[in-house]
């Protein structure tokens, strides 16, 4: 899981463009992973080592499979991978489903044109509930207006929110619609008007949305200046700016939406640009995207994972952290303190649990899209 800790877009793909999208653990929580022996030196990054057999092999075994004039886009995993939401693209329609059997079993859960305008935003699926977006327009501050579906009750997806249309008429500007699931209760923050026209940028006040799915109850858990939230494990997180041009600090609530709180470490993560977390396991991006940091309870600092690359679309799934830079995909070990390129282009990775599915285009320009879990993974580890 991750956002952007900026305001306005962040430069995350969407998802159309054959990358997957979405976060963290609910109904299948993996075990916390071990803490006892944290890295030596906070300054020293991961060496990159070759893509050993054994990941191979579970990327192979985890590999979507679409139909000959089908491109098959992963948008969210459920925790323990058993299954993801997939945007199927034919016929020049794009079909939202719910993906079991490495795409073999399916249900059809919304269905639009594929206009290349507009159509599914992003997406989020905690192994039950899906949220997901519908998008206006590819415009920055289009209307969209956010679904939830039960996949226990099937059924046609349900409104929960749509976009707050100002006195002027025009969608009132807040980030872009990011939502988060995570044991049946959604999240996401938008923008509010007050109720004048021509309203400044600097005066739209934005709103956490704490959403709980079963009882359709819908909860604003602050009003202020915040980039998207997201769970952190039973955590609700956003960052927030304090005054107009600071930067951004990670704030807390609890999961009923009480104020919460968050390691002291975390401080280090104040003003990131993408930051991401499984409750557990943090990690974040430094000024301009440029470098990539961890941190983990029972640690006593946080440690550097990469510098100086362009990095974006932060994942964190137990001991395996993901992202993407302009080149391709890659997957960092925590126990190893080793990195690995996990496609062989420009793709992406979404991550909920201990679950990560990745995509990127293939030869032909259809997706190729897999799964696999940081429990079943071999450690990384450098060269001795």
């Amino acid at each position: 899981m991750a956002l952007a800790g900026t305001f306005g877009c962040s430069s995350t793909p969407r998802a159309s463009e054959a990358t997957a999208v979405s976060p963290n653990p609910s109904s299948v929580v993996p075990s916390p992973p071990s803490v006892s022996r944290p890295p030596a030196a906070s300054g020293k990054t991961f060496c990159r080592v070759d893509t050993p057999a054994s990941w191979k092999q579970a990327q192979a075994a985890g590999m979507l499979q679409a139909a000959r004039d089908e491109s098959l886009d992963p948008m969210a995993v459920a925790p323990d991978g058993s299954s993801v939401i997939a945007a199927s693209r034919r016929d020049g329609r794009v079909t939202l489903v719910w993906v079991r059997d490495h795409g073999r079993e399916r249900t059809t859960i919304y269905t639009a044109a594929d206009s290349g305008q507009g159509g599914l935003g992003l997406a989020d699926f905690d192994g039950r509930w899906l949220v997901f977006g519908v998008l206006a327009s590819n415009d920055v501050g289009s209307k969209w207006e956010l679904f939830a579906w039960d996949s226990r009750a099937g059924g046609a997806p349900k409104s929960i929110a749509r976009t707050h249309v100002g006195a002027d008429g025009n969608p009132v500007p807040g980030p872009f619609l990011y939502p988060w699931v995570d044991n049946g209760k959604a999240t996401w923050v938008q923008g509010v008007g007050n109720g004048k026209k021509d309203q400044k940028l600097t005066d739209v006040q934005r709103q956490v949305h704490l959403y709980d799915l079963a009882s359709g109850t819908d909860k604003i858990v602050r009003t202020g200046r915040m980039a998207p939230s997201f769970f952190a494990g039973d955590t609700l997180v956003w960052p927030e700016a304090f005054a107009i041009d600071t930067p951004t600090k990670l704030t807390a609530a609890t999961a009923g939406g009480k104020p919460g709180s968050l390691p002291a470490a975390l401080a280090a993560a104040d003003g990131s640009p993408a930051s991401a977390s499984d409750g557990t396991t943090w990690a974040w991006t430094g000024v301009g995207n440029k470098n990539l940091y961890a941190w983990r309870a029972g640690w006593p600092a946080p440690v550097t994972v990469v510098e100086g690359e362009a990095i974006d679309w932060v994942r964190v799934a137990g001991d395996v952290i993901t992202w993407t830079d302009p080149t391709a995909t890659w997957a960092a070990d925590l126990r190893g303190r080793a990195y690995t390129r996990i496609t062989p282009q420009y793709g992406g990775s979404n991550s909920h649990g201990s679950a990560v599915v990745v995509s990127y285009p293939g030869p032909d320009k259809r997706s190729v899209g897999y799964v696999f879990t940081s429990a079943g993974l071999a450690p990384l580890s450098c060269p001795r």
